[in-house]
């Protein structure tokens, strides 16, 4: 497993200029993204187009640009659970920071509030690429050492799933879990049913 894989949720469990921020962690950086809410003043943000976004203007809002629209039915939209799968970079210098796939609720506060923004209407398998003022990201915070205050960031982004229900919900969150949790989950729950087996068959 890479590097960049191992960075797969904590960058983007963080929430935007409004919400709050909730990221799990991992050895190296994980720790480094968890903070509290960003507080930024409200300003009219002004709407650009994908090619004239602009780095420099303090009142650029997110732009985005579909690569690939999908074909089913399933639409993004607040309140629907979603799997998407990711690689996020440093626009000022095109470093990849992040990159994996990640499940949660739209609108929730779970990620950055660009994603919640930007998510929206994508189809299942569509692609959109995704920039992301600083007010719609981790403002001029940044998240420890991995993304600098006051940077603008680009995702490149695929709608792999929508859940339709509870079941799907847990299942696209166990698919997008880092590995050492999922056995960590599946060894503590084997242990609960062996000793309650255990327990019964000594009743018995």
């Amino acid at each position: 497993m890479t590097t960049m894989k191992s960075l797969l949720l904590p960058l983007l469990l963080l929430s935007s200029a409004n919400g709050f921020v909730t990221p799990p962690a991992t050895s190296s950086t994980r720790q480094h993204v968890i903070m509290q809410p960003i507080i930024i003043s409200s300003s009219s943000l002004k709407l650009g187009s994908f090619d004239e976004y602009s780095q420099t203007d303090p009142d650029q809002d997110l732009a985005y640009e579909d690569t690939l629209i999908g074909t089913t039915d399933g639409v993004a939209m607040e309140g629907k659970f979603v799997t998407v799968a990711y690689k996020g970079q440093l626009m000022s210098n095109k470093k990849v920071f992040d990159e994996g796939q990640i499940s949660f609720r739209l609108g929730d506060n779970k990620v950055i509030k660009g994603w919640d923004r930007g998510l929206i209407g994508m189809k299942v398998g569509g692609k959109r690429i995704l920039k992301i003022p600083p007010q719609l990201a981790y403002g001029d915070r940044g998240a420890g050492d991995v993304i600098p205050g006051g940077a603008h960031l680009q995702f490149d982004c695929e709608l792999k799933g929508i859940a339709s229900n509870a079941m799907e919900e847990k299942m696209a969150e166990a698919s997008s879990m880092n590995p050492s949790k999922v056995f960590f989950y599946v060894f503590v729950a084997g242990s609960i049913i062996y000793d309650v087996l255990k327990y019964q068959m000594h009743v018995i």
